[in-house]
C-alpha cells in the first residue's frame, strides 16, 4: 500500500538524500489510487436521471459554444471554415467522450478526468489533469459570464457600459486585461454561485428549463438566419474565401472550438449523483455530443452566411447579425435565448469545478475545507464559493478573447490522458503477448523478446503507449512546423517524417499484441486500442496547433498547482495512510 509518512522536508532536501528515499518520492508521485469496494458509496446524493444529465451537459455545451466562442472563432482565427473545425473537433471530442463513458462506468464518482488519471497513471499526473481541468472550467464561466453581461448590455442599449465608463473615468489599456471593470458579469458569477448553493435536484430543475428555453431559441435562429443567408459571404474573394485564414487557421480554430464540447465533462463530474451511472453515463454523452455538434455546424453555418465574418460582434456576434438585416424581433429572441444558454453554460461550468475540487481535496491534495459537505444541501460549499469567487474577479477584470484563448488546452491534455487511461486499464500487468500476433509479425518476435527481458508485459502496455504519445508529439510538432517542405517534397522533410510515422505505427502494434482485459463492463470503448489511440493522437495535432502565448499562461498556472501539490499535497494524500483498508479498482 502506500508509504510511510513524509517527512515534510521541502523536495530539495529529498533529492540530496540517498538513492533509495529519492527513489522512494518518486513512488509517491505515481502511487495510483484505491478505493472502497464498493464505488456507490458517496456522501453526496444520488438523485439525477439521464434526462437530467443529457441536460446538464447539454446546457454546458451548447450556451458556451453558440453565444462565446463561435463570434470570436470565426472572426479572428477560421473565418467561415468555423464550420469544419466544429467538425474536426467534434470528431475528437466523440473519441474522448467515449473513453470518459467507459472510464465513468468503470468508476461512477465525482472528479471526472482526475479520478480516471488517478487510477491508471497515479498521483502526480492526476494532480496535474484535475488542476488544469479546474482553470477550464473557472475561466469558461468568466468568459461566458463576461459575454452574458454584453448580451444583457446590448439589450439595454449599452446603458450599462456607458455607466461603467463614466463611473471609472474612461476606459483601460492595459495588455490582457478589459477595457473597463465589468461589475455586471461579477453579479452575474455571484448570482448563480448562490443559487447552486440550493442543492443539486433545484440546480438540476433550473439547468432543464433554460436548458429546452435554448433549444428552442437556437431551432429559431437557424430557421430565420437560412433565410438571411447569403452565399457569397463564403465566396468572397476580397475576404479571403471560405477558409481565408488557411488550413492552419482551421486546425487553431479547432483547438480553440474544442472547449465548446468540454460540457459533456459534467456528465463523468456527476457519477457520484447518479441514480444509474452505469446506464445512464454512457447515453447522456451519446446524446448530449450529437445534439451540440449538429446544433454548433449549423448555427456556425447561418452565421457566417448572414454576414461577413470580418463585421461580426466578438461580444454579441447573433443578435448584432440579426439587427443587421433588420430583423429587430429575432434579435429579441436570440438575446433571451443567449441568456438561457449561457446560464445553463455557467451552471454546467460550476457544478463540475465544485465536483473536481472537492474530490481532489477529499483525497488530501487540497486544503480540507474544500471538501466540507453541507449536512442539507449535500454540497461542497467550501469548493465552490471559493472558486467561483476566483472565477468572478476574472469576469471582472479580464476580457473574453484573453479567457477564450485560454479555455482549450487543459481541456485538450485532460482528454489525451483519459483516452490514454482507458487503454492503460484495459491492458492490466497480468496482460499476455498474444501468440497469434507473434505469428502475424515474426519479424519483430526476437526484438519483443529482448524487451519482455526488460519490461514485464503490462508495463511494456504503459511503456510503448509513452512512446506512441512523444513519438506522435514530435511528428505533428514537425508536421506542423516543416509543412511546407513536407508538401515540397523536400527528401530530407520527407524521410524524417516517415521515420517518426514508423515509430508511431511500431508502438501501437506492441500494444496491439497483447491481451485485453477480461473484466466485465456494462459499456467499452468500441475498436479499442484503436479509438482511444486516435483520441490521443488528435488531441496531440489541436495541442501543437496553439499559440506559444496560451503555453506561457498555462505553464503560470500549473506552477502555481505544483507549489500547492509538492510543498501540501504529496504529505496530505490520504495515499499516505498505511492503514485504510482499501482495494484497486479493476
Amino acid at each position: 500500500m502506500a508509504d510511510e509518512k513524509c517527512s515534510g522536508d521541502d523536495v530539495q532536501a529529498i533529492a540530496k538524500k540517498s538513492p533509495g528515499a529519492f527513489k522512494k518520492f518518486g513512488s509517491r508521485l505515481l502511487r495510483k489510487k484505491f478505493v472502497d469496494e464498493n464505488v456507490m458509496e458517496t456522501n453526496l446524493r444520488r438523485c439525477l436521471t439521464t434526462v437530467d444529465m443529457t441536460m446538464l451537459a447539454i446546457g454546458h455545451m451548447v450556451g458556451s459554444g453558440v453565444y462565446v466562442l463561435t463570434p470570436t472563432v470565426a472572426k479572428d482565427l477560421a473565418g467561415p471554415a468555423i464550420v469544419l473545425a466544429y467538425l474536426l473537433s467534434g470528431v475528437a471530442s466523440f473519441l474522448a467522450a467515449l473513453c470518459y463513458a467507459e472510464l465513468g462506468v468503470r468508476y461512477p464518482r465525482s472528479g471526472s478526468a482526475y479520478s480516471y488519471t488517478y487510477l491508471a497513471l497515479g498521483e502526480f499526473w492526476a494532480f496535474i489533469v484535475g488542476w488544469n481541468v479546474a482553470l477550464e472550467h473557472v475561466i469558461g464561466s468568466a468568459a461566458t459570464a463576461r459575454a452574458c453581461s454584453a448580451y444583457i448590455d446590448s439589450l439595454a442599449g449599452g446603458i450599462i457600459k456607458n455607466a461603467t465608463e463614466n463611473l471609472m473615468g474612461g476606459t483601460f489599456d492595459v495588455p490582457f486585461m478589459s477595457d473597463r471593470l465589468d461589475f455586471l458579469a461579477f453579479g452575474i458569477m455571484m448570482f448563480f454561485t448562490i443559487c447552486l448553493s440550493f442543492g443539486v435536484k433545484i440546480t438540476s430543475h433550473i439547468n432543464n428549463l433554460f436548458s429546452v428555453t435554448n433549444l428552442i431559441v437556437i431551432a429559431i435562429v437557424i430557421g430565420v438566419g437560412s433565410y438571411f443567408s447569403d452565399t457569397s459571404n463564403w465566396t468572397n474573394p476580397e475576404a479571403g474565401g471560405f477558409m481565408p485564414y488557411g488550413f492552419s487557421g482551421v486546425l487553431a480554430a479547432s483547438a480553440s472550438c474544442f472547449y465548446a464540447y468540454v460540457g459533456f465533462d459534467s456528465i463523468a463530474a456527476s457519477g457520484e449523483e447518479t441514480k444509474n451511472p452505469q446506464k445512464s453515463i454512457p447515453r447522456a454523452t451519446m446524446i448530449s455530443m450529437g445534439v451540440a455538434t449538429a446544433t454548433y455546424v449549423a448555427v456556425a453555418t447561418v452565421l457566417t452566411l448572414m454576414i461577413d465574418y470580418r463585421k461580426i460582434n466578438n461580444d454579441s456576434g447573433l443578435p448584432d447579425a440579426f439587427e443587421f438585416h433588420g430583423a429587430h424581433w429575432a434579435k429579441m429572441v436570440v438575446i433571451v435565448g443567449a441568456l438561457c444558454g449561457m446560464a445553463t453554460a455557467i451552471i454546467g461550468a460550476l457544478f463540475a469545478l465544485t465536483r473536481i475540487i472537492y474530490v481532489m481535496a477529499d483525497d488530501g491534495l487540497l486544503f480540507p475545507f474544500c471538501s466540507t459537505v453541507n449536512s442539507k444541501t449535500k454540497i461542497p460549499l467550501g469548493a465552490m464559493y471559493t472558486f467561483a469567487s476566483f472565477a468572478a474577479i476574472m469576469s471582472l477584470i479580464l476580457d473574453v478573447n484573453t479567457l477564450v484563448e485560454l479555455m482549450s488546452i487543459g481541456t485538450l491534455f485532460a482528454y489525451l490522458v483519459v483516452s490514454a487511461s482507458v487503454i492503460i486499464l484495459r491492458y492490466q500487468p497480468d496482460s499476455e503477448i498474444r501468440r497469434d500476433c507473434l505469428e502475424l509479425f515474426p519479424w519483430m518476435a526476437k526484438a519483443i523478446t529482448l524487451i519482455i527481458a526488460v519490461k514485464s508485459p503490462g508495463r511494456l502496455v504503459t511503456f510503448s503507449l509513452a512512446c506512441f504519445t512523444v513519438f506522435t508529439f514530435i511528428t505533428c510538432a514537425f508536421a506542423t512546423g516543416c509543412f511546407s517542405s513536407v508538401v515540397d517534397g523536400e527528401w530530407w522533410a520527407v524521410a524524417i517524417l516517415a521515420v517518426l510515422l514508423t515509430c508511431v505505427a511500431s508502438s501501437f502494434v506492441l500494444i496491439l499484441m497483447h491481451k485485453q482485459s477480461n473484466a466485465p463492463l456494462k459499456y467499452k470503448v468500441p475498436l479499442a486500442p484503436l479509438f482511444p489511440a486516435l483520441s490521443v493522437a488528435v488531441n496531440i495535432l489541436l495541442i501543437v496547433s496553439l499559440k506559444a502565448a496560451t503555453w506561457i499562461r498555462l505553464a503560470v498556472w500549473v506552477s502555481v498547482g505544483l507549489s500547492i501539490y509538492l510543498f501540501y499535497g504529496i504529505r496530505h494524500s490520504k495515499l499516505e495512510t498505511p492503514s485504510s483498508q482499501l482495494v484497486s479498482v479493476k
